[in-house]
């Protein structure tokens, strides 16, 4: 028995993780799977490298400042779990883990990426979320099998032009950065579903017209002035979320998403709504507190699926009349 493996299982030993994982070489040889989750662990001995059979790694929740650099020697892992740590960089080597599908980074203190990041090309879901990225590099453009992409509550100004060949992507959440745009690229992306930019200070929100599939849309929390596109294209809508922004009208197209069901515009500056509102006969949840509106078109009540109401702190709006499905609204007369 070599050094690296006296190493490795004297270290397995010190942690107290021989209860779980084996201790002699021939066993160790074959797992496919470790689970070093929530262990207290502070650094990971350059020997796990020669677990060269694994096909998961979870890491998560524990007190790594930094991976191994040998980490680019497991090149069967598919699954690599990292949350919730306290990584400040990745070592150059992971981009050596030439069969990686799924990585998870949330929640650890990553400031940049290393270039060769670029070189998972198999990746099909990565989380980033809850960093300190403040620059991505347009190398990611590589990243083409990509199905789940989060960058959420990071420090970035711009996303550069790398969504041209993610043609899978789905999942896209770009909420809490401090963007102002996005990149052009981002009106190819063919699939997808679900679109998160809350919480960043986007004025001019390109044209959707594009994402066809697109079941969900949040953009709460942004400088938004107007939906200067068709949005009756986005014929899958179920979710549309427009809070704190400068809006001041709906366009009429809204009413011909006829499969919304949650639709909320709290806090904008809407001081009346669509006559034909009324053709929304599958909303379900309707939030339109703190805006300007006085009374609602003669159409409101055909929206004969109406659950739940929230219009309080608007100018002398009343309760509507004749809504049976109604069961919740936040004023009484």
């Amino acid at each position: 028995m070599n050094t690296e493996w006296i190493e490795l299982i004297k270290w397995i030993k010190s942690t107290g993780l021989d209860t779980t994982i084996p201790t002699t070489m021939e066993k160790l040889q074959q797992l496919r799977v470790l689970d070093l989750s929530k262990k207290k662990l502070q650094f990971i001995p350059e020997s796990i490298g020669l677990l060269d059979n694994l096909n998961v790694l979870k890491l998560s929740s524990n007190r790594l400042k930094n991976l191994p650099s040998s980490i680019g020697k497991l090149n069967k892992l598919s699954n690599l779990q990292c949350e919730n740590n306290l990584l400040e960089e990745l070592p150059s080597s992971i981009g050596d883990i030439s069969y990686l599908k799924v990585l998870n980074l949330n929640g650890n203190r990553l400031k940049t990426l290393p270039k060769e990041f670029e070189k998972l090309t198999k990746l099909t879901r990565l989380t980033i979320a809850s960093n300190e990225l403040t620059h991505i590099d347009d190398g990611l453009a590589s990243l083409t099998k990509l199905l789940y992409f989060s960058l959420d509550t990071n420090k970035l100004k711009e996303i550069p032009n790398i969504f041209g060949r993610m043609n899978a992507l789905y999942y896209l959440d770009l909420s809490y950065n401090q963007l102002t745009s996005l990149p052009s690229s981002f009106e190819e992306i063919d699939e997808l579903e679900t679109l998160l930019l809350e919480g960043n200070r986007i004025e001019n929100l390109p044209s959707l017209e594009s994402h066809d599939m697109l079941i969900k849309l949040n953009i709460n929390d942004n400088n938004i002035t107007a939906l200067n596109f068709d949005l009756a294209m986005l014929e899958d809508l179920q979710i549309l979320m427009m809070d704190n922004n400068r809006l001041e009208k709906l366009p009429n197209s809204i009413c011909q998403l006829a499969k919304l069901r949650h639709l909320s515009f709290v806090a904008n500056q809407i001081d009346e709504l669509p006559e034909c509102i009324g053709e929304l006969t599958n909303l379900v949840e309707l939030d339109m507190e703190e805006n300007l509106l006085t009374t609602l078109p003669t159409s409101f009540k055909n929206l004969d699926s109406l659950k739940s109401l929230y219009m309080a702190n608007n100018i002398g709006v009343k309760r509507p009349t004749g809504l049976k499905s109604l069961e919740y609204c936040d004023i009484d007369i």
